[in-house]
């Protein structure tokens, strides 16, 4: 056997690894999902957060997406699917990378949009984030014949793909980078005092400066670099979508607090206890 079909062979073993990986969390996330999905429904209905809900509803999409692709590159083999499964790997990344974007561009707004026009302009920009990084991904892939996602018998190190992954984790890094910086700066109060969004950024950080390196090392052809480079890419699909729940839906599906004052306030609501207030206002 020689050294290509060693390396090529390799490649497609870590590939297969890296699918039942990532599918399995990705399982049992959606799992926990469906478990919880009732009570987050009703808890849902009753705040009107519409940030909370589109959130929500992100994670769902992805999570369906991504276990999906995970199922159908198991089932389908053969380079002759390899359309359907670029095609499944760039809605999974465009969901991702939207949601990604959109956490950052919300919370810099800070107060100064509501929360209806703060989520309209969240959704617009990380929209347009999200599809402009997919253009480039589509021109790479179909236009450029550089598969961005799957392996290339043919040469697959080589630095027309793998210095796009340098220049995405690079660009990510500073983005977190100046996140982190931030609070140190002028311009501290457009981010949240929440320990819990810093330790997110810096866990995107780490994630990124994973990617980076693997991408060096691939690109500088060392087969290490795989590894460095397939351990991100589990870290970013079978647990991205988790953190983001922790981060930032967690402590508002868990706060009995909230559910005491929504119930409260909704029975209020619907015994027309509010009414009067209303009238009175403008009588």
């Amino acid at each position: 056997m020689t050294a290509a079909m060693q390396q090529q062979q390799q490649a497609i073993t870590l590939c297969c690894w890296s699918l039942q990986a990532t599918g399995l969390p990705t399982l049992a996330f959606l799992a926990f999902l469906a478990w919880g999905l009732k009570p987050a429904l009703r808890k849902l209905q009753r705040s009107r957060s519409h940030i909370m809900a589109t959130y929500y509803g992100f994670l769902w999409g992805i999570t369906g997406l991504n276990f999906f692709r995970c199922i159908l590159q198991m089932v389908q083999t053969g380079s002759n699917h390899a359309t359907s499964w670029n095609v499944l790997w760039l809605l999974t990344r465009f969901g991702m990378i939207a949601l990604e974007a959109s956490v950052v561009v919300y919370l810099l707004q800070g107060y100064v949009s509501s929360g209806r026009q703060a989520l309209l302009n969240t959704l617009v920009v990380s929209g347009s984030a999200a599809l402009l990084e997919t253009l480039v991904k589509v021109l790479y892939i179909f236009a450029l014949h550089v598969p961005l996602f799957l392996y290339d018998p043919t040469g697959d190190m080589r630095w027309s793909k793998w210095s796009f992954w340098l220049l995405h984790g690079l660009a990510a890094m500073l983005c977190y980078t100046a996140l982190l910086v931030l609070p140190f700066t002028q311009w501290r109060d457009l981010l949240p005092a929440k320990a819990s969004f810093y330790k997110y950024a810096v866990c995107m950080l780490m994630l990124y400066t994973t990617v980076t390196v693997g991408s060096i090392l691939v690109g500088s052809k060392l087969m290490a670099g795989y590894c460095v480079f397939g351990v991100a890419s589990w870290l970013y699909y079978a647990s991205y979508p988790v953190l983001v729940y922790v981060t930032f839906l967690a402590e508002f599906f868990a706060d009995e607090q909230l559910d005491i004052d929504l119930l409260y306030y909704s029975e209020m609501r619907e015994a027309g206890c509010f009414d009067d207030a209303y009238d009175d206002s403008f009588g």
